[in-house]
Order: structure tokens, then C-alpha cells, then sequence
């Protein structure tokens, strides 16, 4: 009897047949998937991640909201004024990075952006002006702690949501400013142990990078294994249709969205007559090919999102056509019969398997239950009546 369990979750289908084993099978060194299930791995370590990189967001604009106050302290803005535009660009970088920061972070906007986009924008301007006011500082002769730059270049391999490729990216960010700011604002003097401070900042990124590899090398293995162990879960290994479990969770799901949208619905039992006969006549062998046989023929019929064919266990079967009523589906029910009648043949003389139907629509208020019963019941009809045929109602 099927157990009914309404509250299961619903089911997280896979990207298409074998495509977590036929990835693991393949590799994936240079940390990239086949595009599909590659979509899907980033929206999954965005997910992950999330929690970690709203901590990581909130961490990093605190201190950085400590240094902009700082800022003008330590500048004495309100007895000295600003009266060289480096230090104008200092002030308004970090004042206004802090700004650009809470509206992309804690504002509605955040849900029009990607987590590892907006992860990226974010680490950028920050790397950017961290490391220019460092330099700026440095060029007025005002000490500041460059070598805290080392913890912005490794910050970027931190969970925020960003892939390997990304992070080193971004951890390139304050090293090319860094540079660029040392040119352009350094003299001879104090710029001597500058370049130092950039080859250590350089020689930091491959650091951070290769951990980073391994961490993301070692998650992209787990999602896959998860995957892979999560469609063993839910389909049959023999004929890849969904079992049972995964069908009760999408079945109730199905009934209660038509229920509410009052579309029609079709759940259809079908049962291989003398399958035991069949088996011991042809052999094992041949009754796997009649079930996979029967398989691709009723996943031929459900190839709309909300339809699902099942094999229940053994040679029974079930079949759920969302959006179709009794009188679209009798031909189709037809056209299987005949289908799996033609391929299921051992030998161009032996004799197919015939399958027997038995089809309903869910009445008003009725579960899964309620309705599976009564197929089941049609099914039994079918069957007492001379197989090879249907039975509605």
C-alpha cells in the first residue's frame, strides 16, 4: 500500500538523467561542470554560503564603518581641514564605499544581484580603497598598518559565495591597486620597501589560492556524491523512472496545485499481465528489457513538467498526467498498450507483454490515498476481466 506523507519537501529533481555521475566520471580539475549542473552548483554554494557572507558583509562594514570615523580623528578634519585631494579621495573612498556597501547589502536590491556578484563588487571597492588610503597615508608620511593588507588579499577566499576563480580575481584587486597607488603617489624615498609590500601581497594570492582549490575541489566532490546519492534515493536503478517514494511526495504535490488551479488530472495503474510467466519462459535477462521497455514507453507519455511515470515495485507501474482529462487521455492509454506490446518482444515470433490499465480522475476533496485506491481497484478489474485492457472510472 502507498504511504502518504504530505509534508515530505518536494523532490530536487537532477539536472538531467546521469549527469552528477557522468560528471564524476569525467572530472572536474578545473573546477567547472558541464554548464548545466554547473548553474546548479553555484546556486547551491550561494545558498550554502549565504548565512557565512552576510556574517563575513556585516563583520568587514562594522570595522570598516570604525576606520571611516577614524578617518577623521586621526586627520584632525574639524581643526586641519582637507586641503590636498589624496586626502579627499581618502575620506569620500571610505566613507563612500561604506555607503554603496549597506544600500547593495542591507536595501531590497540585493535580491536583483547574484550573491557572487554582489559578492565581488563589494570585496572590490573595498580591496580598492583599503589599499589606496594605505598608500596615502604612507605618502604623507602618517603611519598605517599596510601589512594588514596581507588579511585583505586572503579574506577573499573567506565562504562569500564565490568560486575559486573569482576569489583569486579579487585578491588581485589590492595588489594592482596597491601598485598603482605607489606610483602615482610615492617618491623615491618612501617608496623603496613599497614594491616589498606588493611582492608580498602578490605571493599571498597563490597562498590563498591553492587553499582555496582544494576547499572548492573537495565541496564539488560532495555535491556530486550528494547528488548521486540523492537520485539513487528517489528513481528506480533499473529502469530510471522515479520510485515510489518520489512519487507519493510529487503526486500529493500535483493533486493539491490542481486541486487549487481546477485543472484536470490523471493518475493511471498499470500492471504487466503474467509477468512471472514471461520471466520463466524468456528468462531474467529479457524480463529487465520488457520492464525497461514499458519504462521508456510511459516516459515518452510524461514528459510534461508536472506529469511523472513511476514503477511502483515489481511489474506494477503508475502514471500521473497533469492537465489532461479522461477523454485526451484514452488514446494515449491506447497508444501504450499498443507500444509496449510492439517492443517488448524477446524475438521477432515470440509475443509481447500485454499491460493492463486502470485510469481515474480525482474527485473533490480527494487525497492521494483516496485516489490511488480507486485506481488500484480499476487496475484489479482489469485484470479479472482478461487483462489487455482499460478501466476507467
Amino acid at each position: 500500500m502507498l504511504a502518504s506523507n504530505p509534508n515530505s519537501p518536494a523532490p530536487a529533481r537532477a539536472t538531467s538523467e546521469d549527469a552528477y555521475e557522468r560528471q564524476f566520471a569525467k572530472g572536474f580539475a578545473t573546477l567547472r561542470f558541464e554548464p548545466e549542473l554547473e548553474a546548479q552548483y553555484r546556486l547551491a554554494l550561494a545558498e550554502e554560503q549565504r548565512p557565512a557572507a552576510m556574517v563575513c558583509a556585516a563583520a568587514t562594514l562594522l570595522v570598516w564603518a570604525l576606520f571611516a570615523g577614524y578617518d577623521f580623528v586621526r586627520l584632525d578634519v574639524l581643526r586641519n581641514g582637507i586641503h590636498s585631494w589624496d586626502l579627499w579621495f581618502l575620506l569620500i573612498g571610505r566613507s563612500g564605499t561604506l555607503a554603496i556597501a549597506m544600500i547593495l547589502i542591507v536595501t531590497p536590491l540585493r535580491r536583483w544581484l547574484p550573491l557572487s556578484r554582489l559578492a565581488v563588487i563589494v570585496y572590490c571597492m573595498v580591496a580598492i580603497v583599503a589599499s589606496t588610503n594605505a598608500i596615502i597615508y604612507k605618502s604623507h608620511g602618517i603611519a598605517s598598518a599596510d601589512a594588514a593588507l596581507v588579511v585583505v588579499v586572503m579574506g577573499a577566499f573567506l565562504p562569500l559565495g564565490m568560486v575559486v576563480s573569482h576569489a583569486l580575481i579579487v585578491s588581485l584587486t589590492p595588489v594592482v591597486a596597491a601598485a598603482i597607488a605607489g606610483i602615482l603617489l610615492l617618491n623615491d624615498i618612501t617608496g623603496r620597501g613599497h614594491f616589498g609590500l606588493v611582492f608580498v601581497l602578490a605571493m599571498a594570492v597563490p597562498v590563498g589560492g591553492i587553499g582555496g582549490y582544494m576547499r572548492e575541489l573537495a565541496h564539488r566532490r560532495q555535491f556530486l556524491l550528494t547528488g548521486m546519492l540523492a537520485r539513487q534515493a528517489q528513481f528506480d536503478p533499473l529502469t530510471d523512472l522515479a520510485n515510489r517514494r518520489l512519487f507519493q511526495r510529487h503526486a500529493t504535490a500535483a493533486l493539491a496545485h490542481a486541486a487549487r488551479t481546477d485543472e484536470p488530472v490523471l493518475l493511471a495503474m498499470i500492471d504487466i499481465d503474467h509477468f512471472k510467466m514471461f520471466n520463466d519462459k524468456h528468462g531474467h535477462a529479457a524480463g529487465d528489457e520488457a520492464l525497461c521497455a514499458v519504462a521508456d514507453a510511459m516516459r515518452n507519455l510524461a514528459r510534461r513538467p508536472m506529469d511523472m511515470a513511476t514503477r511502483l515495485g515489481g511489474e506494477e507501474f503508475a502514471l500521473l498526467l497533469y492537465g489532461t482529462n479522461m477523454e485526451r487521455a484514452r488514446p494515449v492509454l491506447e497508444a501504450l498498450r499498443q507500444r509496449v506490446l510492439e517492443t517488448t518482444r524477446p524475438r521477432p515470433q515470440d509475443k509481447g507483454v500485454t499491460i493492463s490499465i486502470g485510469v481515474t480522475e480525482p474527485l473533490p476533496g480527494e487525497d492521494l490515498m483516496a485516489v490511488y485506491r480507486r485506481a488500484d481497484e480499476l487496475l484489479y478489474a482489469s485484470k479479472t476481466n482478461g487483462r489487455d485492457r482499460i478501466t476507467e472510472g
